[in-house]
């Protein structure tokens, strides 16, 4: 429990608010939450988490700090390049708030792995890739823990809390192949506006407070918002408890070529010609007509990728950066 001068002094301006209030301010204390991804959304996320006193946190993120992503990942700096991103993230976030019980899992979040995640209060999906989102709302679904979705991508974004009773991801969201920042770009405001939104919602969450069911989009540049009310789909599989993506099953695992470092993971089918102009925006490409050859991968119209890697992990980083999901 945080000392009385802790919750007195550090969170005084918090407290004050009737939204809150010292009670409030325990519960943030005792709850438990996990977030999924340390990228763009997620690292304001934790960073808005920690300084509000949430103190019981893992972080998870599979990936390494790169220069590009500094212009929108607000914990990192140049110094930290090439580092894991939890374990960057979870020291600057002690630095933050000493009080904080950050745990850091630098994993791929799998059907194989998903069960670090029992005992948790509360999930915050703040992903790259929609197969992590699906195998987060089997998850969620079967254990009944309440969790947010949020996405961001050129100038909008979208967030929504799915709690263990309303629709699901599934109900409004299919598996397609989707753009990426790396593909198509990304407005560090409106990273940093939905993280802000995600947050308030886990706040109302966490405090008990009553929370809709809503999907709400958002377009920083236009200053446009929308919010949609999102209904459970007849013959929803997860609603139905049919958790596919907790199963090895319901993943594209990578698929490696015997001693020639190619892995291959077979993906949606793809519109070759929109995604050579996108990849021409950062980098030559190779078309042959039948596929596209960009930096270490090599990519067919049936969605299926070859790519060159030294890990399983490094090619599921490719494919989720350049392709999609």
């Amino acid at each position: 429990m945080p000392s009385k001068r802790n919750v007195s002094e550090m969170y005084s301006r918090q407290i004050l608010l009737p939204e809150i209030g010292v009670e409030g301010q325990l519960q943030l204390h005792q709850k438990k939450v996990a977030i999924v991804g340390i990228g763009a959304v997620g690292s304001v996320t934790a960073e808005l988490l920690t300084r509000a006193g949430v103190e019981n946190v893992i972080i998870i993120d599979r990936d390494c700090i790169e220069e590009s992503n500094l212009q929108r990942q607000t914990l990192f700096t140049e110094g930290d390049i090439g580092k894991s991103k939890v374990n960057i993230a979870q020291e600057k976030l002690q630095k933050i708030n000493s009080h904080s019980k950050i745990r850091a899992e630098a994993i791929n979040l799998s059907a194989k792995n998903i069960d670090l995640l029992q005992g948790i209060d509360l999930v915050l999906d703040c992903t790259d890739n929609v197969e992590t989102r699906f195998l987060l709302n089997d998850f969620c679904r079967k254990e009944k823990i309440p969790w947010i979705y949020a996405a961001a991508i050129r100038t909008s974004g979208y967030v929504m809390p799915i709690l263990p009773s309303g629709p699901c991801l599934s109900c409004f969201l299919t598996p397609a192949s989707l753009e990426t920042c790396d593909r198509v770009g990304v407005l560090n405001t409106i990273t940093t506006s939905i993280a802000a939104l995600q947050v308030t919602i886990a706040f109302k969450i966490i405090l008990g407070k009553e929370v809709e069911p809503i999907l709400t989009y958002y377009n920083i540049w236009d200053t446009m918002s929308k919010s949609i009310t999102v209904k459970k789909k007849q013959n929803c599989q997860t609603c139905q408890g049919n958790y596919i993506y907790l199963h090895e099953s319901g993943w594209k695992f990578p698929i490696r070529f015997c001693s020639s470092g190619i892995f291959q993971i077979q993906g949606q089918s793809q519109d070759l010609k929109n995604i050579k102009e996108q990849w021409q925006k950062i980098g030559a490409v190779v078309d042959d007509g039948e596929t596209l050859r960009f930096r270490n991968l090599t990519l067919f119209k049936d969605g299926r990728a070859l790519i060159k890697a030294d890990s399983e992990k490094e090619a599921i980083v490719a494919y989720s950066k350049y392709i999609g999901t």
